[in-house]
């Protein structure tokens, strides 16, 4: 048998309840917010009682916490841990566009960093939420990589570096997005793999190829193409978590592709774009880019940095002389955990939006859940 007790049109009360002889359950429903329920000393409450007259050993559920706390005469403490739900967003750092210095030499758009969501909110999420028990965990927020450029000649220059890695604990990593090619010998020309691939530059030997993207993470980059001597020439665009980079002049000649798109992420207050690839540098048009990635260079100009904490690719930039042009440096990553209440854990900047915790960090920490 089962027993079930109502307090009806009551907002406290008490009342006595005998084990059942046979086997079951016993429910109590209080039809207030407020009030509270005693079970074998255990006493469900909204918050913590007044310690002025709470006895030593006193056993709360506190509901605003979510956890079993007990008062020792001098403090509150947890009883036991419970696990905590959390939703995590990771975001690595996006990778650097290439640089253009020979004349009409153009890099390709760098590729953003890796997104991995862990949730049920979002409809590209990763995997369902996180259990997290008691503990300390470690939080990486990956660089943005360094920007690209090219002197033209036999100096090279310095190739365009790829973003690094953003985690959370060793178990869940998102790879840094690969750097945009830059004009060079020897594959510099070639996008960088990595989260989401770097688009190609303009090639001095062949084709310059996008890199490629890590499944579950991000796209490949576009390709960029063979040195030509005229505005025509124009380089890839990164790939980004949303999309793949477009290739060189698709748009018409001189066009640099345009960076992948990202994604939108709306969970965590507002809705905020991440890991948009960096658009190619063109002759005569620059590749656009969404999602905090950075736009490419047109003409003679640099490309634009990925947005900080975005996860952003950087803008490939573009040459018309010897002249040195920079690509755009990567934006650096982010890693953001949310959990519905109060907040029961601590790390990163704490905020609280609709009714849940937000730990946001813009670098690395650690997320401690006592």
């Amino acid at each position: 048998m089962s027993g079930k007790i109502v307090l009806a049109g009551a907002t406290s009360g008490s009342v006595t309840i005998e084990a059942p002889s046979v086997a079951g359950n016993t429910v109590l429903v209080l039809p207030s917010t407020s009030g509270t329920i005693s079970i074998g000393g255990v006493i469900s409450s909204n918050g913590r009682p007044n310690t002025a007259t709470t006895a030593n050993g006193t056993i709360i559920w506190n509901t605003a916490n979510g956890v079993l706390e007990t008062w020792t005469g001098m403090s509150w403490a947890t009883l036991a841990s419970q696990s905590l739900s959390v939703d995590v967003l990771i975001v690595a750092g996006g990778g650097g566009g290439g640089g253009g210095g020979a004349s009409s030499t153009r890099g390709g758009g760098g590729g953003a960093g890796g997104l991995l969501y862990y949730g049920v909110t979002e409809s590209f999420a990763t995997g369902s939420r996180l259990s997290l028990a008691s503990g300390t965990y470690v939080v990486t927020v990956g660089a943005g990589g360094t920007a690209g450029y090219d002197l033209g000649g036999s100096d090279r220059g310095v190739q365009s570096g790829s973003g690094t890695n953003s985690s959370f604990t060793a178990s869940y990593i998102a790879i840094g997005g690969g750097g945009g090619g830059d004009y060079g010998y020897g594959g510099a020309d070639n996008g960088k793999s990595g989260g989401s691939g770097g688009g190609g530059g303009t090639a001095s030997d062949g084709t310059a190829t996008g890199g490629s993207g890590t499944a579950g993470q991000g796209y490949a980059g576009g390709a960029g193409m063979s040195y030509a001597a005229n505005a025509g020439t124009s380089g890839g665009g990164g790939g980004g978590a949303g999309g793949v980079g477009e290739n060189s002049n698709i748009d018409g000649s001189g066009y640099g592709g345009d960076g992948g798109a990202g994604l939108t992420v709306s969970i965590f207050g507002g809705s905020v774009g991440y890991a948009g690839g960096g658009g190619g540098g063109g002759g005569t048009v620059a590749g656009d880019a969404t999602h905090g990635g950075g736009n490419g260079g047109a003409g003679a100009q640099n490309g634009t940095a990925g947005t900080t904490n975005r996860g952003g690719g950087g803008g490939g930039g573009s040459a018309l002389t010897s002249a040195n042009y920079y690509g755009g440096a990567g934006g650096s990553g982010i890693v953001i955990i949310r959990y519905a209440g109060t907040q029961r854990a601590t790390g990163g900047a704490v905020t609280t939006i609709n009714d849940h915790t937000i730990h946001t960090f813009n670098s690395s920490g650690s997320f401690i859940v006592p």
